[in-house]
């Protein structure tokens, strides 16, 4: 009997099987506590929650000192809304989702290097460390599952098109801030249509015009 078709085979399923594991995250939440250090060494603490659903992303952020943030993303309709609050009043700003994308350019093509030897659990889940490398030489570490990845290749500004899900990471802004998240709890899950809908109090103004409130 000639084994070698056999062989072949088995090493290709072999081979297969964690691709045709691998899955899109596409409804559920994750939630991240997140601390935030100024370059003039002032931190804040507090939490960043990811609501996922078919194509839609909820970003929202509470920090300890009474700052919040909301940003609703509909890929399928190509519209990004912050929610801000000014002077009392409710506001949904328009932002441009090509800007969005213009942005993460800067950190696409980067390359996922795998920390074989050393695992952990982050929020329940079996995650590796790996080093991200951007293509202008600069590194930074991580911890993430490959089981998921996110459903829409804008979800992770530093991780465009992502084939993982970062549940451990790090990031400098522009102005020094750093920032750091690590996943408490993802949970694949059902979630509300109405979760990315605007609130009926907030007025929908576009971007610019809310600059010119914030003067």
């Amino acid at each position: 009997m000639n084994i070698k078709p056999f062989l072949l085979l088995a090493l290709w399923l072999c081979a297969a099987f964690p691709a045709l594991a691998q899955k899109p995250f596409v409804e559920g939440t994750i939630n991240y506590k997140i601390t935030l250090r100024t370059a003039d060494h002032k931190s804040y603490n507090g939490s960043y929650l990811f609501t996922f659903k078919e194509g839609c992303i909820k970003k929202e952020l509470k920090l300890n000192d009474g700052y919040q943030d909301v940003v609703i993303i509909n890929c399928t309709n190509n519209t990004v809304y912050s929610l801000k609050t000014k002077n009392g009043k409710k506001y949904a700003i328009q932002l441009s989702m090509d800007e969005i994308k213009h942005r993460q350019k800067l950190y696409s093509g980067f390359v996922l290097h795998e920390n074989f030897g050393e695992t952990r659990m982050v929020a329940g889940i079996p995650v590796t460390k790996g080093s991200i490398t951007f293509r202008d030489g600069s590194t930074t570490d991580l911890f993430f599952t490959s089981e998921w990845y996110p459903d829409q290749g804008i979800t992770f500004e530093r991780y465009p098109n992502a084939h993982f899900l970062p549940l451990i990471f790090d990031y400098k802004d522009e102005n020094g801030v750093l920032t750091h998240m690590e996943a408490e709890k993802v949970s694949v899950s059902p979630v509300e249509n109405s979760t990315f809908r605007i609130p009926n109090d907030y007025k929908i103004i576009a971007h610019d015009e809310y600059l010119l409130l914030c003067k």
